[in-house]
């Protein structure tokens, strides 16, 4: 056996704690968890948030799409275009700009 204590032994991992090293207090170690586990939360929960969005946006932005293609081929064959067609191009139109105002007015 040795004499020095900070040496580590076989299967230890690092070294010997030292004689004046305090450890925090289990309150205050459970509290420090909860808020880094809080804080990981919330950035997950962002990211999420913003992927959920950008889906949002380009579902509306493919049906805005689609309704007006449909529009212009009804128009084309003379058939009725404003209500179905084009009223669902405008309503998705109209949620692609409150996303865009909303997301414009978040960053500020």
């Amino acid at each position: 056996m040795t004499d020095d204590y900070d040496a580590p032994l076989d299967g230890d991992i690092g070294p010997a704690p030292t004689v004046g090293a305090t450890r925090p207090a289990p309150a205050e170690d459970l509290a420090h968890q909860e808020r880094e586990r809080e804080e990981r939360r919330r950035r997950t929960n962002a990211v999420s948030g913003r992927l959920a969005l950008a889906a949002v946006a380009l579902l509306l932005a493919f049906l805005a799409y689609d309704s007006v293609t449909t529009a212009l081929e009804a128009r084309r064959r003379d058939d009725p275009w404003i209500y179905p067609p084009a009223v669902i191009a405008a309503l998705c139109l109209a949620g692609l700009a409150v996303i865009a105002v909303w997301t414009l007015r978040r960053r500020k």
